[in-house]
C-alpha cells in the first residue's frame, strides 16, 4: 500500500486576528489623536491670535482716550469702545461683540507705597496713574471658554509735579562784548538761582550782536526752541533738549532788531508741535512766512518743514511786531497769532493744529495803532486766550493823535480797543472807564479761569491803566498812577501776570513809574486795583529802565518772575511769592546782582527768560 503525504497549510487563527486588529486601532488611534490634538492646537493658536490682536487694539484705543484728555479715564469695571467718523475712540456701552469675540476694557486706581512703587492695596492712590485691562473671550468649542488678558499702566505726563522738584527755567540773552554765539543760564527752582553763564557751543557762529530774543519750551518733553534776531536783520533758530544747543536754520527777516520783533514761536498744547512764524521783510502780499516741527521728533534741522507763505490780507505793510500764545484748553492745538505792520495795522488769525483755519476778520482790527515815532515801533497790542474757553482776546492802544476816536459806535475817550474771536469775530470795542491810549501794553490769562488782566502806560499823560476781564465783561481803571515814566522806541514798561494760592487768586501788575530804581507794582482783586509799596531790590536798577517781563510758573502757580532790562543794559531777575493769607514776598533770584551787564542792547526783548513745561 502506497501512502501518501500531505503538506499542513498555516493560517492566521482567530485570536491572532483579533490580536492584530487591536494593535492596528492602537496604532492608528494614537495618530489620528495626534492628528486631532495638531488640529485642536493650531486653531487654538489662530484664535489666541485674533484675540490678542483685538485686546492690544482695545489698550491703543484707550491711548488714544487718554492723550484727548486724563480725565477721560474714569474707572470703570467695564466698557466698550467705538470710533467716529473722524476716527477718534470713545467709550461706549459695556463691551465690543467682535464675531466670536467679545472684549472688554476696565480701568482701575492705582496706589504707589512710600517708595512710588505700585502696590495692589496699601498704598495711597495715584490720580495721575491708571490701570487698564483688555479683556478678549471667545468659545473655542461648546464646552470650552477661553479668554485672554493684556494690561497697561497709562500716566497723566501733563499732571504738575510735586512743587519743590519743578520750577525750573532757562533764559537766554546776547552780549555786545561777545557776539559769536548767545548766552544761556539755567535756573533752580528750589534755590531761587540762576546757574553760571555759558555759551549756546557748537551754535550759530555770529560777527554781529544779538538783539532780541524769544524761547518757548515744550508741553510734552524737555525741549525748547529759541529765535533770536541780529543787527543786520537775520533770524536765528536754535533748539535745546537740556543739555545741548543745536543750529537749526535762519532767514532774514529784515530790520535790525532795535525797534520791534520780527517774529513768534509757540507750541501747539496737545502735539507738541512747534509754529514758528516770521516777517518776510516784504509789503504788500506774503508778508509773513512760517514753518513748523513735529512734536514727535528732536532738535534737527532736517525735522523742520520747508517755508510756507502767509499772507497778511487785512494789512499791506511789512510786519514788525508779531504775537503768538497757545490755547491752554485741552484736546486743543489752537494757536493765536497777531501782527503789527509798518504803516500801523493790525490783525489776527488762529492756527488750528493743521493750517491757518481760522481766517482774519473782515477789516484790519485797527489801522492807526500807537507809536512813539513814525513807525510802529513799540508794542501797542497784545493777545491772551481765555484758559478755559480757549476765546482770543486781542487788545491794542489808537493812536493819540486822533484823540482816540474810532467812529461813532465807540466814545473817544474810551481809548484801549479790544476785539475777540470765539466761533467769529466780534466787533471793535473800547475798555470802559480808561480814558488814556496804551502806548505799550501788557495782558496775561488767569490759568485756571477765563479772566484777563491788562495793563497799559500813555505815552501823552504818563498815566497808568488797568483792566480786568471776568470772562464776559471788561472793568476798566483809570489813572492807577499818573507818573509813568515815558516811553521810548522799542520799550515795554509794564507787564502783567497772575498768583494763585489755594481758593486766593490775584493779578500782578508791574511798571516802571518815574524816575524809580525799584520795583513798582499794584495787586489786582477781579476789578480792584491796590498799588503796593515799592520793592527794592539788591542792585537797585538803572533809571530809566527798558524792558520789562512776567513769566508765570506753570507748576507753582503762587509765584512768578520778573525780569528786567535797564538803560545800562544790565539784566535782573526778581521773584514773587504769594501766600494764601494773601501774603507777597519779593527775593533776588538773580543773587543781588546782575545776571548780565552788556546785554545787546536793553531794548525789544533783549533777553528771554522761560519756566520747563515738561517734566
Amino acid at each position: 500500500m502506497k501512502l501518501k503525504y500531505f503538506k499542513s497549510q498555516q493560517g492566521f487563527s482567530v485570536i491572532e486576528i483579533i490580536l492584530a486588529a487591536a494593535i492596528f486601532l492602537i496604532f492608528s488611534g494614537g495618530t489620528i489623536f495626534v492628528m486631532l490634538q495638531g488640529y485642536t492646537s493650531n486653531q487654538l493658536g489662530e484664535e489666541e491670535m485674533i484675540a490678542n490682536q483685538y485686546a492690544s487694539e482695545g489698550l491703543e484705543a484707550v491711548r488714544s482716550i487718554k492723550n484727548q484728555s486724563f480725565s477721560n479715564l474714569a474707572n470703570t469695571t467695564g466698557a466698550g469702545l467705538s470710533r467716529s467718523g473722524g476716527n477718534v475712540w470713545t467709550f461706549n456701552g459695556v463691551s465690543n461683540n467682535l464675531g466670536k469675540y467679545t472684549r472688554i476694557i476696565s480701568v482701575s486706581a492705582v496706589q504707589r507705597d512710600v517708595s512710588g512703587n505700585i502696590v495692589a492695596s496699601g498704598g495711597t492712590t495715584d490720580t495721575d496713574t491708571k490701570k487698564v485691562a483688555s479683556t478678549v473671550s471667545w468659545n473655542a468649542s461648546p464646552t470650552r471658554n477661553n479668554s485672554i488678558v493684556l494690561t497697561t499702566y497709562l500716566t497723566n505726563w501733563k499732571a504738575v509735579i510735586a512743587a519743590g522738584n519743578n520750577g525750573d527755567g532757562v533764559m537766554m540773552y546776547g552780549e555786545s562784548t561777545s557776539v559769536a554765539r548767545p548766552f544761556y543760564r539755567i535756573y533752580t527752582n528750589s534755590t531761587n538761582t540762576f546757574s553760571s553763564q555759558a555759551t549756546t557751543g557748537s551754535s550759530f557762529t555770529d560777527t554781529l550782536v544779538g538783539k532780541n530774543f524769544k524761547v518757548k519750551t515744550s508741553p510734552t518733553k524737555q525741549e525748547a526752541i529759541a529765535g533770536y534776531v541780529n543787527n543786520s536783520g537775520e533770524l536765528r533758530i536754535m533748539c535745546f533738549d537740556g543739555t545741548t544747543w543745536s543750529s537749526e536754520w535762519t532767514v532774514t527777516v529784515g530790520g535790525d532788531g532795535t525797534n520791534d520783533q520780527r517774529f513768534g514761536i509757540s507750541y501747539e498744547n496737545t502735539t507738541g508741535d512747534v509754529l514758528l512764524v516770521y516777517s518776510t521783510d516784504t509789503a504788500t502780499t506774503n508778508e509773513m512766512a512760517y514753518r513748523t516741527k513735529s512734536g514727535a521728533t528732536g532738535c534737527g534741522a532736517a525735522n523742520w518743514s520747508s517755508a510756507t507763505s502767509l499772507d497778511a490780507v487785512r494789512t499791506s505793510g511789512i510786519v514788525q511786531w508779531i504775537r503768538m500764545e497757545p490755547s491752554s484748553v485741552a484736546g486743543s492745538n489752537t494757536i493765536a497769532i497777531a501782527w503789527a505792520d509798518k504803516v500801523f495795522g493790525l490783525s489776527a488769525r488762529e492756527w488750528t493744529g493743521s493750517s491757518f483755519a481760522v481766517a482774519e476778520p473782515a477789516a484790519a482790527l485797527e489801522t492807526n495803532l500807537e507809536r512813539v515815532g513814525s513807525l510802529q515801533d513799540v508794542p501797542s497790542f497784545d493777545i491772551a486766550m481765555e484758559s478755559t474757553s480757549g476765546n482770543l482776546m486781542v487788545v491794542w492802544g489808537l493812536s493819540q493823535a486822533t484823540t482816540c476816536t474810532a467812529g461813532t459806535a465807540i466814545a473817544a475817550t474810551n481809548c484801549i480797543r479790544y476785539a475777540r474771536y470765539t466761533t467769529s469775530w466780534s466787533a471793535v470795542a473800547a475798555i470802559p472807564t480808561v480814558a488814556d491810549p496804551a502806548t505799550t501794553i501788557d495782558i496775561s490769562a488767569n490759568p485756571n479761569t477765563n479772566e484777563l488782566v491788562v495793563a497799559s502806560f500813555d505815552n501823552s499823560q504818563l498815566d497808568l491803566s488797568a483792566a480786568y476781564w471776568s470772562g464776559s465783561a471788561w472793568t476798566g481803571r483809570a489813572d492807577l498812577d499818573t507818573t509813568t515814566s515815558s516811553v521810548v522806541a522799542g520799550t515795554k514798561l509794564v507787564a502783567t501776570g497772575w498768583l494763585i494760592s489755594g481758593a486766593t487768586t490775584r493779578s500782578i501788575i508791574v511798571y516802571h513809574d518815574s524816575g524809580t530804581t525799584g520795583v513798582n507794582w499794584a495787586v489786582g482783586s477781579a476789578g480792584t486795583f491796590t498799588v503796593q509799596t515799592d520793592f527794592a531790590p539788591t542792585p537797585v536798577f538803572i533809571n530809566p529802565q527798558r524792558w520789562y517781563d512776567i513769566q508765570m510758573d506753570p507748576k507753582n502757580k503762587n509765584q512768578l518772575m520778573f525780569t528786567v532790562a535797564d538803560d545800562n543794559t544790565q539784566l535782573f531777575a526778581k521773584r514773587l511769592v504769594m501766600t494764601s493769607t494773601p501774603g507777597f514776598t519779593w527775593t533776588n533770584s538773580d543773587g543781588g546782582a546782575a545776571l548780565e551787564a552788556t546785554l545787546g542792547q536793553s531794548r525789544s526783548s533783549p533777553y528771554s527768560f522761560v519756566y520747563w513745561r515738561n517734566p
